[in-house]
């Protein structure tokens, strides 16, 4: 196995219960609309001492805009409570994402409202197989590789369709960078063969997709994705150092320096850790 970049951040993140008090709201009204979610946004910011804001608070947005129902929970993260399709061949019946109604239109609505008030926004997109895996069932998705190939690259193909349009509405909404991750989908977790043919494939063909769109914005891979892509040879690096008071700030101050960069990783916004160099990413 390749030398995939080991989570160094939680990867759920958990709201205190001082935060919804505070803001006398339950974590549902919190996830569903867009000035809440700009408060919600704004206060994680401030109680973890960070720079800048993010959205949105799980991995469901995209699956519920294909017609999946979550369950909102600020302690153990969202989940997805009814899948939208019971099985792969019931593809034709997902509906397209609608990014004027819904959380997912909310989301981008707050993107902009946290822009307007001079915030620095990273706006979190789920990748092809965690999308996948929230519009039905896994272990019936991980079934459907083997059974009927066809019908997952069919829904695959679909998921990418939609998930550039959510990436470039939210650029056009002036995010600061698009943060992309697909902890169902990594090397480590679905195998170099599956990686190869269908999940890191898929990665590529979205990123490929928006690469000369990305306008002001930068995408951040999360670090399995990009050690992934590196491992299967879809992508190559460059190490750089930078100066900057957090990650935020050395992303700031590289894309000052340079204006060819399209994709940063090899790291976790997650992670409280320290480091004085960035990984530029291109895509081959």
């Amino acid at each position: 196995m390749a030398n995939i970049f080991k989570c160094i951040g939680n990867e759920v993140e958990s709201v205190p219960d001082s935060i919804l008090e505070d803001l006398g709201l339950s974590y549902k009204e919190l996830n569903r609309y867009n000035s809440n979610i700009a408060i919600l946004s704004k206060t994680l910011k401030k109680n973890k001492g960070i720079t800048f804001c993010r959205l949105p608070f799980c991995h469901t947005v995209e699956a519920e805009a294909f017609g999946s129902t979550v369950v909102f929970d600020h302690k153990y993260g969202n989940r997805i409570g009814e899948y939208a399709i019971k099985d792969i061949n019931s593809i034709k019946d997902l509906k397209e994402f609608d990014l004027s109604k819904g959380r997912i239109a909310e989301v981008l609505k707050a993107t902009m409202i946290l822009k307007a008030d001079g915030e620095n926004v990273f706006l979190e997109i789920t990748g092809p197989f965690t999308i996948g895996t929230s519009i039905i069932r896994s272990e019936l998705f991980f079934k459907s590789i083997r059974k009927d190939k066809e019908k997952v690259i069919e829904l695959l193909e679909l998921i990418e369709d939609n998930v550039v349009d959510f990436i470039l509405e939210g650029v056009n909404s002036g995010v600061d960078i698009i943060s992309f991750t697909d902890p169902a989908g990594t090397l480590d977790i679905v195998g170099p063969k599956i990686y190869k043919d269908l999940s890191g494939k898929s990665t590529y063909n979205i990123l490929k997709r928006v690469e000369d769109k990305l306008g002001d914005s930068i995408v951040h891979l999360c670090g399995k994705t990009s050690t992934s892509l590196e491992s299967i040879g879809l992508l190559e690096t460059e190490k750089v150092k930078t100066e900057g008071q957090d990650y935020f700030e050395m992303i700031k101050n590289i894309k000052n320096e340079r204006k060819d960069i399209k994709f940063l990783g090899h790291w976790c916004l997650k992670t409280e850790a320290k480091t004085n160099e960035l990984t530029i990413c291109k895509l081959i």
